[in-house]
């Protein structure tokens, strides 16, 4: 017989691990093959690693044939799902890879891609996480990718390491994920244990930086860590809730950006607001530890005209209401 090719739509779960795969054969040449594989044709549509492990341990396959007409990605998606316990990360990389299938067809069945939002749907996850993967396997380091695959890093922070460097990615997994959510997990704990935020939170982050020996490219990977690890923020409404229950003039910051209080006086109400906002410009720029000259020789030239826009904005406003506070403090 001669060796059966492998149907691309039995590629779009992650290859076995070789320790894993090694077992596999112990297992099918002590105790046969337990479960047959799919094939149409001259292709195995499931059982890749089976059908190679059989060849390996020297066992008879046994198979079974997918009628002509039968929905492949279905019955892979089926028959994938019941035998691994993929989580959320996983499966958008086999929607991501369903969806990426080459169009064509063989004398057996037509191979289709589904869209992105029909891959989610088939597999259980939002189409923003199959963009996600999607990064991950055109501009991942292979590395990346297997790390998502085996469940060792979420595909979030997978995709925002895709658009370093290959040789930084590479960089970032020389540290091992357990190690990155470790060193996240104590960032984080530090930054609650002395409820700061802002500046000071930076410092800590730079202090464990500093004692772990973190490279740019990983300091970027734990700050994606602590990102997916961070609490969302309550939706505009809930926020809104959540303020009328507290204490008077309790404000609440909203997934939209702004504070919210309670029911109130609406005039006083977009007051508050606005002064939350400039506190927010402010306070920061009044804790810069560095001189202008400094400033102005830090700036990037791919920034400048962003520079030029704040400074046209900012400059005349910050003008003006230096005026309108020595006036009224003089």
């Amino acid at each position: 017989m001669e060796p059966l090719k492998f149907h691309p739509v039995s590629e779009i779960f992650p290859s076995m691990p070789q320790a894993e795969f090694d077992a596999l054969v112990a297992d099918i040449t002590a105790n046969g093959l337990r479960e047959p594989i799919h094939i149409m044709g001259d292709s195995v549509v499931d059982g890749r690693h089976r059908y190679r492990a059989c060849l390996q341990a020297g066992v008879e396959p046994q198979f079974v044939v997918v009628p002509d007409g039968t929905d492949l990605n279905a019955l892979v998606i089926s028959l994938n799902l019941r035998r691994r316990h993929l989580d959320e990360s996983q499966r958008a990389m086999v929607a991501a890879r369903l969806a990426n299938l080459p169009l064509g067809s063989n004398q057996h069945a037509q191979i289709c891609a589904p869209s992105q939002d029909s891959a989610a749907e088939m597999l259980n996850v939002s189409r923003r996480t199959v963009q996600h993967a999607r990064a991950v396997l055109e501009h991942g380091a292979p590395e990346l990718a297997t790390a998502v695959d085996s469940g060792v890093i979420a595909v979030s922070s997978a995709a925002a390491l895709s658009r370093l460097t290959v040789d930084a990615q590479q960089a970032v997994l020389s540290r091992t994920p357990q190690e990155i959510r470790a060193i996240a997990q104590d960032v984080g704990n530090r930054i609650q244990s002395a409820g700061v935020v802002g500046q000071s939170a930076v410092r800590i982050f730079d202090e464990v930086a500093q004692a772990t020996g973190l490279d740019g490219a990983q300091q970027l990977a734990v700050v994606q860590v602590l990102k997916d690890q961070a609490t969302p923020l309550p939706t505009p409404m809930e926020a809104k809730r959540i303020a009328s229950e507290g204490a008077k003039g309790l404000l609440v910051l909203g997934s939209d950006g702004c504070y919210h209080t309670a029911p109130g006086d609406p005039g006083e109400n977009a007051r508050m607001q606005q002064w939350l906002n400039l506190r927010e410009g402010l306070e920061p720029l009044a804790k810069l530890k560095f001189s202008a000259n400094e400033a102005f020789a830090s700036i990037p030239p791919y920034q400048q005209k962003n520079v030029t826009d704040w400074l046209s904005s900012a400059v005349p406003y910050l003008n003006q209401l230096n005026s309108l506070w020595s006036q009224a403090h003089a």
